[in-house]
């Protein structure tokens, strides 16, 4: 009887980590705008409700404001921004007051709400590119997780590495393809 209510506890528990983070929750009846329909038909949208995810491409300080250019990625469930495939375009996003580039780094993930402003046109290198632009109701900065690969025999102790063979030398501790810390 102990093991299925620390199971289902284990459960519960595991569930409530996929959600997100408190500043970006918004009711579930909401109709949100998806990337595509604010590249493709951004006057039909414009105005409304947006949750998008992105990594920052470039930080731009006005005197009053903040601009970033954002690399779109879908977001997972967590509301961390997928990495793991290609990227579909990227947009603009306006911020009232001053944010440090220091802190906002090139290549740091964000999630944020905000409201769609439209299209913007402005340059990515030298190719003119169409930019959708939103402004921030608010905003979650991701932290930056490192990623360490292990093989999948195991781990080899120096000096003992694989050319030498298994035995007595090497540990195994199971398959982990990727260790975060």
């Amino acid at each position: 009887m102990n093991i299925r209510i620390c199971t289902l506890l284990g459960v519960f528990f595991l569930v409530g980590c996929a959600t997100f983070p408190e500043q970006l929750q918004i009711d579930d009846a909401t109709q949100l705008v998806i990337y595509e329909d604010a590249a493709s038909k951004a006057e039909q949208v414009k105005g409304k409700l947006l949750r998008w995810g992105g990594a920052i491409a470039k930080v731009e300080n006005k005197p009053d404001s903040t601009v970033f250019e954002m690399v779109y990625y879908p977001l997972k469930r967590n509301g961390r921004p997928d990495t793991g495939g290609e990227s579909i375009g990227r947009f603009r996003v306006h911020f009232d007051g001053f944010l440090d580039p220091m802190i906002y780094q090139v290549e740091r993930l964000m999630t944020f709400t905000g409201k769609l402003n439209g299209l913007e046109k402005g340059l990515v290198g030298e190719y003119e590119y169409v930019f959708p632009t939103a402004t921030v109701n608010a905003y979650y900065l991701w932290k930056d997780v490192k990623r360490t690969d292990v093989n999948a025999r195991g781990v080899d102790v120096w000096p003992y590495q694989y050319w030498y063979g298994y035995y007595p030398y090497q540990y195994w501790y199971g398959y982990y393809p990727r260790l975060y810390h």
